[in-house]
């Protein structure tokens, strides 16, 4: 079944945000901090103002002092006083051209005192570091304390079992620290807004946002406007990978667009998406664990540490739950988790595909397998001697269905490696990752008209193929013809409040709305409009996803090549064969590219990689065609039986790739990207000793 906005796609008739023209519309462009933290002594926008066709240049003074965010709302509109981080903003122009914007922003003239700077995870937590926010707990929504101590946005812990017993029965041990990179979400189409406020006084915005309802609450929030005088107009999506599910810079454009009475577009440029969006977390995680001489494990203490900028509020989450279940797909009944998000002075950290689970599978899957060497046991074995199996006990819940072992068996039967080139290292290494499933909660309707149906759906299609799969469902519970079904977004004032998408819920939640919608018609057949909500009862399903890697390094460059990437996923029902592939290979293929390529390279707080000549996303030249297997047959949720695949096979790819690297060369590399320049340097001892 194809896409069905392919077609549309291709021929340029997809409007996105970029592609709105309103009457007046006039142009913004942003003023940025060069430093990571100064004082702002003076601003002088005179010169700027005096350019033709600029409207206006707004600085903090003529803003409401008002804070905003998803779950933490410590956000400025401006920078008042003082900035956070290279990037951030300082002052907007406003003109009636982009052109006319963006060379006015050269003339506003901003005199800045440099202030010390916290810019890494250490300097931070360093005794006596500078503070990046005095009273984090201050804020609506705030997970800090004062007892957590300085720099925390949020501190969580959990531990099960008994440690010291754990330890005590301790025959091998590893501990070591590895670190993982700021990333963008690589999406292609930059964040965008056109906002507008009418001469009824309603809020109008167009931007991409998967969770509309939920900016809309806090624009409302914000403004001080009910909002149900806000609309969200739907657009189009360039790709998301979970970087546009926050306010962004819309609060700052409906602000100015209700201060100057004309509708105001915001493009940002992509230097802007690089150096001053929401990237992923950069992250420091040590993993103590140890075994048995049978080589069952036997207690583990992990400490995560996570760079989440200066500012909290552009996370839609306040927590990483990945960081509180790290383990329990093995059989591991003592444990101590520690996880903190930690203030700098950078660039304020946001949601990426499967938030924090990369950053910390890369530790885990890697502990392990260093673990297993040091037992004296094979990767594969040790892990099919841990893995737990349906029916353990799993921290105090039973485990209904767990088919770890039988996703790894069934990835292993797939790998086939391929001869290396003369001189060249080959190596294997495995990885995997587990994640539960959920159903989003929503609100739909559906309309007949004459031999068609149109059903409105409170979110976006986000590139994964989601509206495509709703097509199908509604088509199916219906039982019409796909052809006869239009799936739409509907705009926010028609439909009741949803969460979004996001966390792999869609699928799961569209089959329930289909069965509900059509149950519901079938009550009242000559009903033209039908309207159901339905809030999905999560069930404990888990899906494994396993990955094996073979790499190819050369030991004269550290080159790394990967011939062989299998990825083998647990799974239900598949309702879309095609979407569901394609998720599974974009996953690799994005954990591939952290593995790797990718790194925004902050140095001294600053982004060094600014364009896409210098940020390394992968392409079909650099990546290999993932080998995707199914292990079918597996306990989904809801009527249509499936399981969450959009989170998982991002997730151990690094970890795979890095484990192989090891396998291939004898030398453990912990810090991710895993780039020829590190892979040298960890050989290079090697290499003089062979006289090389």
């Amino acid at each position: 079944m194809s896409r069905i906005d392919a077609a549309a796609k291709v021929a340029g008739a997809i409007r996105y945000a970029q592609d709105i023209q309103r009457p007046g519309q006039c142009y913004a462009a942003l003023v940025r901090s060069p430093w990571p933290h100064a004082r702002i002594i003076d601003l002088d926008a005179a010169a700027a103002r005096a350019l033709p066709g600029v409207l206006a240049v707004f600085t903090a003074e003529d803003l409401p002092d008002r804070r905003y965010g998803v779950h933490v709302r410590d956000v400025p509109l401006l920078a008042r006083e003082e900035v956070r981080f290279v990037g951030e903003r300082v002052a907007m122009v406003v003109a009636e051209t982009r052109q006319a914007a963006e060379a006015a922003v050269e003339r506003v003239a901003v005199h800045y005192e440099p202030l010390p700077a916290v810019t890494t995870l250490d300097e931070a937590l360093a005794p006596g570091a500078v503070v990046v926010d005095p009273e984090p707990w201050r804020y609506p929504g705030a997970l800090a304390s004062p007892q957590d101590g300085p720099n925390r946005q949020w501190h969580a812990e959990t531990i099960v079992g008994d440690l010291a017993q754990g330890w005590q029965q301790t025959v091998w041990r590893v501990r070591a620290t590895y670190t993982a990179q700021a990333l963008h979400q690589g999406y292609l189409e930059p964040h965008a807004y056109v906002a507008e406020v009418d001469a009824d006084g309603r809020y109008h915005l167009w931007m991409p946002t998967k969770a509309p309802y939920a900016l809309r609450q806090e624009l409302g929030r914000l403004l001080e406007v009910d909002p149900d005088r806000i609309e969200i107009h739907p657009v189009a999506l360039g790709g998301d990978f979970g970087g546009k599910g926050t306010p962004m810079d819309a609060p700052l454009c409906l602000s100015a667009a209700a201060r100057l009475g004309r509708p105001i577009k915001l493009v940002l440029r992509f230097a802007e998406e690089l150096t001053a969006t929401n990237p992923r977390h950069d992250a420091v995680i040590t993993v103590d664990v140890g075994c048995d001489g049978e080589g069952r494990l036997t207690a583990v203490e992990l400490v995560a540490r996570f760079n989440g900028g200066a500012y909290a509020g552009l996370k839609p989450m306040g927590t990483f739950q990945a960081a509180l279940s790290v383990g329990d797909a093995y059989r591991l009944d003592a444990v101590h988790l520690v996880a903190e998000r930690i203030y700098t002075h950078t660039v304020p950290r946001g949601n990426v595909r499967t938030p924090g689970a990369p950053q910390l599978y890369f530790a885990w899957e890697s502990a392990l397998d260093e673990l297993a060497k040091t037992a004296g046991f094979s990767p594969v074995e040790f892990r099919r001697r841990n893995l737990r199996r349906s029916g353990d006990d799993r921290w105090g819940t039973r485990a209904t269905e767990w088919r770890g072992v039988q996703t790894l068996d069934a990835a292993l039967a797939a790998y086939q490696p391929q001869p290396a080139p003369a001189g060249w290292l080959s190596g294997t290494g495995i990885a995997l990752y587990h994640r539960p499933t959920h159903a989003a909660p929503m609100t739909v309707r559906a309309r007949r008209q004459g031999d068609r149906v149109t059903v409105s759906l409170p979110f976006p299609e986000t590139g994964t193929g989601s509206h495509t799969v709703a097509q199908k469902a509604f088509a199916q519970a219906l039982g019409r013809d796909p052809e006869t079904v239009t799936i739409e977004q509907a705009p926010t004032s028609a439909l009741a409040p949803s969460p979004g998408i996001g966390g792999s819920r869609a699928t799961a939640g569209l089959m329930a709305a289909a069965a509900a919608l059509a149950a519901q018609w079938q009550k009242t057949p000559t009903s033209d409009t039908v309207t159901v909500a339905v809030t999905p009862t999560d069930e404990p399903v888990t899906s494994f996803c396993v990955e094996v890697a073979q790499v190819w390094v050369d030991p004269e460059t550290g080159a790394v090549r990967v011939p062989e990437l299998v990825v083998a996923v647990d799974v239900a029902n598949v309702v879309n064969p095609e979407a569901h592939r394609i998720q599974i290979e974009g996953g690799a293929v994005m954990g591939f590219g952290a593995a790797l390529q990718e790194d925004l390279a902050l140095a001294d707080g600053r982004p060094q990689a600014t364009n896409l000549a210098e940020y390394k996303l992968p392409t079909a030249a650099d990546v290999p065609a993932p080998k995707v297997v199914l292990l079918t047959g597996g306990r989904g949720v809801g009527p249509a039986n499936v399981k969450a695949v959009g989170e998982l096979s991002n997730v151990p790819t690094a970890a795979a790739i890095a484990n192989a690297i090891a396998d291939a060369t004898g030398v453990r590399i912990r810090d991710l990207p895993l780039t020829a320049e590190r892979v040298y340097r960890a050989l290079l001892p090697r290499v003089d000793s062979a006289g090389l």
